[in-house]
């Protein structure tokens, strides 16, 4: 039974928290248990004064990188399970209880997938379209992964496999770091779900992905396939 559950999101310069945190407040009004909303944050604008002003916990980034924040808010985090979700709105709160349920049914890991039946992707142009759906079957491939859809940020934890990966080093620091947390995982026997979602384009802000952050991820992919011939989770 769920007691307490948490909601991580990454943020760095955001114009649209308040609106998220009212919506993810709105679907879970009427759940019977209590949650929390912690923001691990990186700006340099005004987005923590916001963020706490509707009551959201925030803790400063220490690291850098998306995979950093993430890892940070997972540690800090009080919840079982705990959510992560992007800031922009990307990721609609109304799936939250989607991902809940799939978890009692014993996964440790669900991911919001955008490529399965009943998923998809709002407001990207086909040349987005295509290099995502590139970078999902080399991911899947090498990392050995059969989840639809490795490189979704939209994803739930349980405490079980949390408690994992706050004792793994990893390699990757940024947008990788989805894909190598799934790898890792499932090499330790963790089940890893998933539900369908669609993903709307974001409504503000501008994308934090790097060409710098294409580069780790295909080191990592390559790296993963590497530690499959060798028997390594390293």
């Amino acid at each position: 039974m769920v007691d307490l559950i948490s909601i991580v999101i990454p943020t760095r310069n955001e114009p649209m928290v308040e609106e998220l945190v009212a919506r993810i407040r709105q679907t879970l009004e009427d759940q019977t248990y209590d949650y929390e909303i912690l923001a691990v944050d990186k700006s340099d604008d005004d987005t923590p004064e916001r963020l706490r002003n509707v009551g959201v916990r925030v803790i400063e980034q220490k690291d850098t990188g998306l995979g950093r924040a993430i890892l940070e808010g997972l540690k800090a985090a009080s919840g079982d399970p705990v959510i992560v979700m992007d800031a922009d709105l990307s990721h609609n709160p109304d799936y939250i209880p989607n991902l809940l349920e799939k978890n009692r049914e014993g996964y440790d890991i669900v991911v919001g997938s955008r490529r399965m039946k009943g998923g998809g992707i709002l407001g990207w142009g086909l040349y987005r379209i295509a290099v995502s759906k590139i970078a999902n079957i080399l991911g899947r491939t090498l990392a050995g992964l059969k989840v639809s859809d490795v490189t979704s940020g939209y994803r739930l934890y349980s405490r079980r496999v949390i408690d994992f990966l706050k004792t793994s080093k990893f390699r990757s620091r940024g947008y990788a770091f989805q894909l190598e947390v799934l790898a890792r995982a499932s090499r330790r026997g963790y089940l890893i779900g998933d539900v369908p979602i669609i993903f709307q384009n974001r409504r503000g802000g501008v994308s934090k992905l790097s060409y710098r952050d294409i580069l780790e991820y295909l080191s990592t992919s390559i790296q993963l396939f590497i530690c499959r011939g060798g028997g390594s989770t390293a």
